[in-house]
């Protein structure tokens, strides 16, 4: 399943939240739906952890009957879809439908060319008819154990045989490693990826920048009870996935570590020659999901600073510096091209990325003396322009707190900026991008999609 359809389908921007209800009765299963919808969850799980299967259809039939409009996926504990489908099958043909099932074993196997039981449970789901998605476990707890080595190989076989790829930490529990997450969001694309197991409200940024759907059970749990949600744990896990923190270093990828910042593949390159910038990093801007994860990226290193005011500088700062401003609760204060202020301006000549002459202008007064400013700037070739307005601001008395980019160049000028000031980037300074970027020419270029930067319809 694509996941710009999967995110379509929760109406999310980031990962959709299911917590995991291990089943003991109806009225155990009513009080936890009621703390997963008040805290905001986009739907929950049901698991039979304690009996079988024939014990639990009554129940979730009871359920369902209960919850008509609620998002109800299933796990049957030790069961593949060769047996899983053809009750769902039979339970959509009675007018219960059942969203999700999911598999602990999806019957992958990444040491065979041929995926001989993935191709049979696909056969029978097909036969089945039913119509739910399907979440497929691979190098999952307690199924047959997968080599990190073929991770990446496991998780691109998986990703064509079921709708949400998933796995998850070696144990329940326990959480699985970053570096196996970000390995499985670059083999699946954009196929929908889920993970399962430790997940907590503590370490949930780790894995929100990579997945779509996160399944949590025992980290949102009460105290040391297996049966019943923490409100309080769960919705701050649901807000933290808002504001996930992706600027985080993660181990480097075999293949390309650059990867986790995957909107950046929505940057489309130039097609009218030197006249312009040799590519566009606001096409990132005009898909939702994109500009809004870029925007985390940029924002979270500065959330514990104290920051007084934003400033853009002119043009594409003006859009990204906004969105930063909101964010952290402050105003924005522009800094623009000399003659287009209507009012008192102090003024700064700088040779610019053309190498030419240009002006910058601040108004007068902007601020107070000892005001903490973010400087924002979509791109930085040659820190020319940043640096006229670095000295713009500090001219007024303002202190640079730090400086946010898409991405900046490096070159002795921008990497002297990068010493002085705290520089935050989408680009990671040691990432296959950055080298991408210093070259002037992006690979991705080359197989670049117009339509992927469309904004996604709900």
């Amino acid at each position: 399943m694509h996941n710009r359809a999967f995110h379509k389908h929760f109406k999310v921007v980031g990962p959709a939240v299911l917590p995991v209800i291990h089943v003991q009765d109806q009225a155990q299963i009513d009080r936890n739906i009621a703390v997963a919808v008040g805290c905001g969850a986009q739907g929950v799980f049901l698991i039979n952890h304690d009996f079988d299967v024939d014990r639990f259809l009554p129940i979730l039939e009871q359920c369902r009957n209960a919850n008509p409009l609620l998002w109800m996926g299933v796990n049957f504990l030790g069961v593949t879809g060769r047996e899983a489908f053809p009750i769902l099958g039979r339970l959509e043909k009675k007018g219960l439908l059942i969203d999700a099932y999911w598999a602990d074993d999806a019957c992958i196997n990444e040491k065979n060319e041929i995926q001989t039981d993935a191709e049979e449970i696909e056969a029978i789901r097909q036969e089945s008819s039913w119509s739910g998605l399907y979440f497929g476990g691979t190098a999952f707890k307690k199924q047959r154990v997968v080599d990190p080595e073929d991770y990446s190989l496991a998780a691109k076989l998986a990703s064509q045989w079921m709708d949400v790829v998933t796995t998850s930490g070696v144990a329940t529990g326990q959480a699985a490693e970053p570096e196996k997450i970000a390995t499985f969001r670059c083999a699946v694309g954009d196929s929908a990826l889920a993970v399962a197991s430790g997940v907590t409200p503590e370490n949930v940024k780790n894995y929100a920048p990579y997945v779509d759907a996160i399944l949590v059970a025992t980290g949102v749990n009460e105290a040391d009870d297996f049966y019943n949600l923490d409100g309080a744990r769960l919705a701050r896990l649901i807000e933290n996935c808002r504001y996930a923190d992706s600027s985080r270093e993660p181990a480097r990828l075999n293949d390309n570590s650059s990867e986790r910042r995957w909107y950046l593949r929505h940057m489309a390159p130039t097609v009218k020659g030197d006249t312009f910038a040799w590519l566009d990093p606001s096409s990132a801007y005009i898909n939702g999901r994109a500009f809004t994860a870029m925007v985390d990226d940029l924002v979270d290193p500065f959330r514990s600073d104290k920051i007084d005011v934003v400033a853009g500088v002119d043009a594409a700062g003006y859009v990204l510096g906004a969105a930063l401003a909101v964010r952290l609760g402050t105003g924005i204060v522009t800094v623009r091209k000399a003659g287009k202020l209507p009012v008192p301006t102090d003024e700064v000549e700088f040779v610019n990325y053309t190498k030419r002459p240009q002006s910058l202008e601040l108004r007068v007064p902007a601020f107070r003396p000892g005001t903490k400013v973010l400087l924002v700037d979509q791109w930085i070739e040659t820190g020319g322009t940043i640096g006229g307005a670095i000295e713009l601001i500090e001219r007024q008395g303002g202190i640079v707190v730090g400086i946010a980019a898409i991405a900046i160049e490096q070159t002795p000028a921008t990497l002297a900026l990068q010493k002085k000031y705290r520089c935050v980037t989408s680009v990671l300074p040691q990432s296959d991008y950055q080298a991408q970027c210093n070259k002037k020419y992006m690979d991705f270029f080359d197989e670049f999609n117009w339509e992927s930067i469309f904004p996604d319809v709900i």
